[in-house]
């Protein structure tokens, strides 16, 4: 905690800020947007869960490797929220044919089945402290994103269909703040093992890439979108044709 408050000290989040929830909330008043949003979630959490998976493949203690599966599997549920999310509150916003295809963005991961690192995945190797930091950092940027972007879909929600998409909202923020504590858990344990200092160094150094990966989504008005993940996904926000098929008009 020592360090993580450190860091933030040295490097401000421009996700903790007024301006960052205004931005956000206008943005989101689309509901184009707020659908591609979605739709971008949905493939950084499919992403995320392959990477997971493969640090677990190849993690060499056994409580860590339940963890890292763990969080893997939740991603790969996540996935599949999101997209429920989309199909609750934006009904019919994609083709038909699109949509069918966005189910692929999930691995389907589950706790019966084996580790094995993906193939030609980066993250197959052992994990270290250095994982563990980013990961706690985007858990906790994801967290305060998914409280922005509960208020926003609460505005394109009747009430039968903000009743429906409530309970995954809330199953979405327990497993993200349960990711921040056991990873917290997992930097503790390694700290003991660091020279004074040193965590220091590396947590603001982590912070600072986040901050800079947020100021580059907020210059190309793209939230829960690296550029290295989808820009050459179809829904992209990056890209200058239009940003998803739309089979009618959401108002």
């Amino acid at each position: 905690m020592s360090a993580l408050e450190y860091a933030l000290a040295a490097a401000p989040p421009p996700y903790d800020t007024r301006e960052y929830d205004d931005l956000f909330r206008i943005s989101s008043e689309d509901a184009t947007w707020m659908a591609v949003s979605l739709i971008t979630n949905a493939e950084r959490e499919g992403d995320g869960a392959k990477r997971l998976w493969s640090l677990a493949a190849c993690s060499r203690h056994d409580t860590e490797q339940h963890l890292l599966k763990t969080h893997a599997v939740d991603e790969s549920r996540h996935a599949l929220y999101y997209l429920r999310l989309l199909d609750i509150a934006f009904p019919g916003i994609t083709d038909p044919a699109f949509r069918v295809k966005l189910q692929a963005l999930s691995p389907r991961f589950g706790m019966e089945q084996d580790l094995f690192p993906v193939e030609g995945s980066p993250y197959a190797k052992v994990p270290t402290i250095d994982d563990f930091i980013q990961m706690n950092i985007a858990e906790i940027r994801t967290t305060i994103h998914h409280l922005m972007q509960r208020k926003a879909l609460r505005k394109h929600c009747d009430d039968v269909a903000f009743g429906r998409i409530e309970p995954l909202l809330d199953a979405l923020l327990r497993d993200e703040l349960r990711h921040v504590g056991y990873t917290a858990d997992l930097i503790e344990n390694f700290a003991r093992q660091m020279v004074t200092g040193e965590l220091q160094k590396l947590m603001t150094r982590r912070i600072s890439d986040f901050n800079q990966i947020t100021h580059d989504e907020l210059g190309n008005a793209v939230f829960d979108c690296h550029v290295e993940c989808c820009a050459k996904r179809p829904w992209c926000r990056q890209k200058a044709q239009p940003v998803l098929p739309v089979s009618r008009d959401v108002r």
